[in-house]
């Protein structure tokens, strides 16, 4: 490994890479892996540690945070079925023997296990998400009424679930009920409804017009098992914050896209633009607080959300969008690449900065606001005055 350089493994893989970012002692990119993702990202989510001896790596894209060496990068652009970055068996031998052949020397691997040259960019018409009521699969439109099994009750659920809710004392019983949240039982009366959302506190994605898109979990123990796994040292798989079903295209929506057009939010756009955050949380907490709000459920934001954000800010929101993302270093990245695109379309501006109000929203989430902050926050976006700080500083 200490031989082999990225570019090595690529060539001989024959994979395209994209755009490389120095940053720091990383290179940092777009995601080019075969690692089961179903939406573009953003160009600098994969932080590769180019000149560390076993080539080190972690994935910042909302919901993934993958990593490992140069085997797992190997066996993530190695053709064939991997081993989701652990080969074991044959796939670790052949990757080993792959690994021996560069640093020997050998440019590309035979052509019969050579990757196929990449495919053109499905159309718009090709990626699409279907309402679960109208899949073709009988078992996902049983998913349609998920939330029937869903435990509300913060008494009822197990210990991390429960905790999960009551730090976070704005999902309440009747906010669960609205944005269709809850905890979803492992033991779901035998039918094993929910597959791997099972355990999970699951979310419903929902499009513009109300209609079930799909369902998305957050696992209550993740902070537990990740402070688990950065004391192991970090050799396994990094385990996973939310998860989403294969085949759901994250990167062509906006969750809480069919709040927004209610009566009740019309004049609040207007004057704040379409507020654009990272996660559900963001959307639900901000709408307990009168504010209309969508998430890219992610930090960084794909060209199709850009253009749907646009879209619905001309539309409904003065044609303005403001950017509300986490404000902590992987929020404040995600915001500067957000500029990028959205400013190609609209005009654009920042809710918060770590630096902005005195710093006194430095590493906190919207999720974590309460009213009279965001009374606060809202008054300078509309008036441009500030309280007890200097926009200059």
């Amino acid at each position: 490994m200490t031989h082999v350089s990225l570019e090595q493994v690529a060539a001989y893989y024959n994979v395209p890479l994209p755009e490389l970012h120095r940053v720091g002692s990383e290179t940092r990119t777009r995601c080019f892996l075969t690692c089961g993702r179903n939406c573009e990202t953003g160009d600098r989510v994969l932080a590769i540690q180019t000149e560390h001896r076993a080539k080190q790596w972690h994935c910042h894209q909302y919901g993934c945070g993958k990593g490992g060496n140069l085997i797992s990068l190997c066996d993530l652009m190695k053709p064939g079925a991997n081993g989701g970055g652990r080969p074991r068996g044959d796939r670790f031998k052949e990757i080993a023997a792959d690994l021996q052949a560069m640093a020997g020397g050998v440019l590309a691997a035979p052509a019969a296990s050579r990757v196929a040259p990449p495919k053109a960019t499905a159309t718009e018409e090709e990626k699409r998400n279907a309402p679960l009521a109208e899949s073709s699969n009988e078992r996902a439109r049983g998913l349609l009424k998920l939330d029937e099994k869903f435990v509300v009750d913060v008494a009822a659920m197990p210990p991390k679930a429960s905790a999960y809710l009551r730090r976070r004392p704005f999902l309440s019983l009747e906010v669960c009920k609205k944005w269709r949240v809850g905890y979803l039982p492992r033991d779901t009366g035998g039918d094993h409804a929910g597959g791997t959302m099972r355990g999970k506190i699951v979310y419903g994605y929902l499009s513009d017009t109300g209609n079930v898109l799909t369902w998305f979990g957050r696992d209550p123990e993740f902070e537990e098992k990740h402070q688990q796994w950065a004391a192991s040292g970090k050799s396994e798989r990094e385990p996973e914050k939310f998860h989403f079903v294969k085949g759901f295209h994250r990167g062509l929506e906006l969750f809480g896209q069919h709040a927004i057009r209610s009566p009740e939010s019309a004049e609040k756009l207007k004057s704040l633009g379409l507020v654009l955050v990272e996660g559900p949380n963001d959307v639900i907490r901000l709408d307990t607080l009168g504010v209309p709000a969508v998430a890219l459920c992610s930090n960084r934001i794909s060209r199709e959300q850009a253009a749907k954000a646009a879209s619905l800010a001309r539309e409904l929101a003065g044609g303005v969008v403001t950017i509300l993302l986490d404000c902590d270093p992987e929020g404040e990245e995600g915001m500067k690449q957000c500029l990028g695109y959205l400013a190609q379309l609209v005009p654009v501006r920042l809710a918060w900065t770590s630096r902005m109000f005195g710093g006194k929203f430095k590493g906190r989430q919207p999720e974590s606001l309460m009213l009279q902050e965001w009374s606060e926050i809202s008054e300078y976006q509309r008036t441009g005055e500030a309280k007890g700080w200097s926009p200059n500083q």
